[in-house]
């Protein structure tokens, strides 16, 4: 066996020996922080759904039913009342992978297949365009986001941990529901609507 007495190799063997330390404390450091950002996340979670339940929301707790990987913990949270079309649409609260410092609040709206051709079948197609447009104008002013997604409309808040009161967190939950609520209401007000008179209708009225 020979054993090297060159000084240079000690020194680089040292040198490698305590970079091997410093990565695996970096590692194992990374790993403390992201089991720890996890941790935090979860008591905020738990919190805000016990704020949920006092306020008398139904809450079910999806976090291991996600298939989203992105996702960490999911509840969904049922409205108090039905909306006026009888449907109680469930909006999700979610903590994800790539935002660590607050969450979301969502729902989706999906259009009736029979209101989208009622409306094609009286040759307003137009207004179904028209009505997204309005949808847009009086849901925005309540500070809540949307992404259409034809015959869908994804409604939903980012909310900030740091800070966050239950007031605001109320304010939110209640700004989502109402948005959900005047969707719905917007696209009945376009079914309800009597058919605007064609020029041949009118022609015939005066006729008469």
């Amino acid at each position: 066996m020979t054993i090297s007495n060159d000084p240079l190799t000690t020194k680089t063997n040292e040198v490698s020996t305590i970079n091997n330390k410093n990565n695996r404390e970096e590692i194992n450091n990374s790993i403390d922080n992201g089991n720890q950002l996890i941790r935090i996340k979860e008591i905020k979670f738990k919190e805000l759904n016990g704020w949920l339940q006092k306020w008398g929301y139904k809450v079910i707790d999806k976090s291991s039913e996600s298939k989203n990987i992105g996702i960490q913990f999911k509840a969904e949270i049922t409205p108090l009342l039905p909306y006026s079309s009888g449907a109680s649409t469930p909006f999700f609260l979610e903590f994800q992978n790539d935002f660590d410092d607050g969450f979301i609040i969502r729902s989706t709206f999906e259009l009736d297949k029979n209101i989208e051709q009622h409306l094609k079948n009286q040759k307003r197609a137009r207004e179904i365009e028209l009505t997204f447009i309005q949808i847009e104008q009086i849901v925005l002013p309540l500070k809540i986001s949307l992404m259409r997604a034809h015959p869908l409309i994804y409604i939903y808040k980012i909310i900030f941990s740091e800070g966050l009161t239950k007031q605001f967190f109320y304010d939110s939950i209640n700004a989502l529901i109402n948005s959900m609520s005047l969707i719905i209401n917007k696209w009945d007000e376009r079914y309800y609507e009597k058919s605007p008179k064609t020029s041949i209708e009118e022609k015939t009225d005066k006729k008469i």
